[in-house]
């Protein structure tokens, strides 16, 4: 059990005594009971995520006794130590209502400051969530409090294939071809991330060889305007080797070596154009769907881009970063972006074939 937990119990026993209670007897002592109780919650919570039972005492004694100071304090640090910032601010607010001349209430006021911070910090960073691009590689970031999670398609990315033909032709390097999903997984806090990248294992065309997930732990920022996230991480090297056999169709994978590791940034800016609007030169952007209120991406059909609110796309609940598998029944993989728009126009029903 860490010091804070228990710091909240000496906190309550002293609060306590700081206000006589106007309310019924009845009433008090079972608030107190209460209040009793939520303090060895808090001796018997292993993390912070068993705090719930604390509060639950806690709310109790402040609906029992509304002007007992010690719950609406201890409810607000728990409730703080859980994430439910706006609600801790409420209850250390009614704390210095009914205990105004308490000897802490200035450190409460300066706690109640804290707390407004985090909270707009967190809101700042939920704007996050949407479609980026590094390059024209376009990555779908969901954010969810603090968790943050980038997902997109990165190709062959750090794989490269040799070719044995043999005596006559030697060995050669060919263009690798395939699709890797990345997925970089992490914290937010400020302007700072960390977390881990994952690249799941895929199949290279050229050699046929299975290319194994790499994996790594990485770091990041978000700049102050919110434009740009840059992702610093350690990509894995890989090569491929193909035998390219005697004969056509002969040719088979001989092998897979990791050969090193090396740094690599990502730049992550945001995915510009909003549904229902025209591009510079004023032309209609042709990957809208205007009375639908979608936007496909430009680099992946199949992406959600945009979600114009009050459209029929938003109100079937489709978001952005869902991708398009079937439209009407049909495959949707494989489509330019004026075949899969000219699929969609018309009322847009939510189904399992976005996800």
């Amino acid at each position: 059990m860490s010091k804070s937990y228990h710091r909240l119990i000496i906190i309550a026993l002293v609060i306590m005594g700081l206000t006589a209670p106007v309310f019924g007897q009845n009433s008090a002592d079972e608030a107190r009971k209460h209040l009793v109780r939520g303090m060895v919650a808090i001796e018997m919570a292993k993390s912070e995520g068993e705090l719930a039972a604390a509060a639950a005492e806690f709310k109790k004694a402040t609906e029992l006794a509304p002007t007992m100071p010690a719950a609406w304090y201890n409810l607000g640090s728990v409730q703080s130590k859980m994430g439910l910032l706006k609600d801790a601010i409420a209850s250390y607010r009614r704390y210095l209502i009914v205990a105004p001349k308490a000897n802490d209430a200035r450190l409460v006021n300066d706690e109640i400051i804290k707390l407004e911070y985090r909270l707009e910090r967190i809101e700042k960073v939920a704007e996050l969530a949407g479609v980026w691009l590094v390059g024209t590689t376009t990555f779908a970031v969901s954010v969810n409090n603090a968790e943050f999670i980038a997902k997109g398609s990165v190709g062959t990315d750090g794989v490269t294939v040799i070719s044995d033909g043999g005596a006559l032709v030697g060995k050669q390097g060919r263009t690798p071809r395939g699709n890797s999903e990345m997925v970089f997984k992490g914290r937010i806090n400020g302007f700072s991330i960390k977390g881990m990248r994952y690249r799941g294992p895929f199949t290279e065309g050229v050699s046929d060889c299975t290319i194994p997930g790499d994996q790594s732990e990485f770091t990041g920022t978000v700049s102050e305007d919110g434009n740009n996230i840059t992702l610093n991480f350690q990509k894995g090297l890989y090569q491929a080797d193909r035998d390219a056999g005697i004969f056509f169709g002969l040719d088979s994978c001989t092998g897979v070596t990791k050969t090193g590791d090396m740094p690599q940034t990502y730049v992550l800016t945001r995915h510009g154009g909003v549904p229902g609007k025209t591009d510079s030169a004023g032309k209609k952007l042709k990957n809208d769907i205007g009375l639908v209120g979608l936007k496909i991406s430009e680099t992946d059909p199949q992406l959600i881009a945009d979600v114009l609110q009050g459209l029929p796309a938003a109100e079937a609940g489709i978001k952005i970063g869902d991708r398009v598998l079937k439209v009407d029944g049909k495959d949707a993989r494989g489509l330019t972006i004026q075949q899969l728009v000219g699929l969609i126009r018309g009322q847009v029903r939510k189904s399992n074939n976005l996800r």
